[in-house]
């Protein structure tokens, strides 16, 4: 596995998307089946930001009358379909998903994202397909399991020679998530996820809901690189503010601890479910 692609590829399909402008609209509480969001990505090291947008349609009436609005469609269990469009420095990303619940107790979720990139050099191309298959053993707890598949081919033409190349690796990777977010709308929710390859990952998060609407998430990550590449430690934060079950906006900060790569990560969202 590339660490620099795979770095960037987790970037792009795991930030979910943002710009900013404040609601503030008052109204009775309803249930939605449509989420836009749009996106605002500050890369260090990059010279042009990442923007994007992504729209959600929910298979079923998200409720806001209990629990908290970030996560409400995982603790009910409401399936959905999503895609979207992201820019940085000239390169085209698209990515679509879905996430389906079977009786309560099974989970499906494909995320697939495809990048592209030409230049007077060649064009790049590149697929990241995330399949994840998990278990509820109770409200609280999701066990589960998943492969990542990635492909990158590369067209190259330097004024002299030209020549294709391409890529595959799958990897394996088992999840795990516990939540105690209640009716009302405040406690705790983790998650870890571990993927195997010659790159392995571990990363982890736990987030605390002080209400429905207001929730900080802390997050840590450890690529453990082969011979001759250094380990990456990211630590991560952010902040999720609904300002009714409608609007909400939030920020995040990621950085890698243990290293002299410039890998700062800075995004700001906005989302409007209706």
């Amino acid at each position: 596995m590339n660490i620099k692609s795979n770095k960037l590829s987790t970037t792009l399909t795991s930030l979910s998307l943002i710009t900013a402008s404040v609601f503030s609209v008052s109204a009775a509480h309803a249930a939605t089946q449509n989420e836009v969001q749009v996106t605002a990505v500050d890369l260090e090291g990059v010279d042009d930001n990442l923007y994007g947008a992504r729209y959600v349609r929910y298979l079923d009436e998200v409720s806001s009358n209990s629990g908290a609005y970030l996560i409400n469609p995982y603790l009910q269990r409401v399936s959905s379909l999503s895609g979207g469009y992201a820019n940085l420095d000239g390169i085209d990303v698209f990515n679509l998903g879905t996430t389906f619940y079977f009786d309560d107790t099974w989970m499906l979720a494909i995320e697939g994202a495809h990048s592209k990139f030409d230049d007077d050099f060649g064009d790049e191309d590149y697929t990241n397909i995330d399949l994840k298959v998990g278990f509820n053993l109770s409200r609280q707890w999701q066990i589960g399991a998943g492969v990542i598949y990635q492909r990158a081919s590369y067209d190259i033409n330097d004024g002299t020679d030209s020549y294709s190349e391409s890529e595959n690796e799958t990897s394996p990777l088992v999840f795990t998530r516990y939540t105690t977010v209640g009716n009302g709308g405040t406690g705790w929710d983790f998650a870890a996820q571990y993927i195997a390859d010659d790159v392995d990952v571990l990363s982890g998060s736990a987030r605390y809901f002080f209400s429905p609407g207001l929730s900080i998430q802390g997050s840590y990550s450890y690529t453990n690189a082969p011979d001759g590449f250094d380990n990456l430690k990211t630590v991560g934060v952010a902040l999720d503010y609904w300002v009714n079950e409608h609007f909400s906006v939030a920020a995040s900060y990621e950085t890698d601890i243990d290293s002299d790569i410039e890998s700062d990560v800075a995004s700001l969202t906005a989302s409007y479910r209706f």
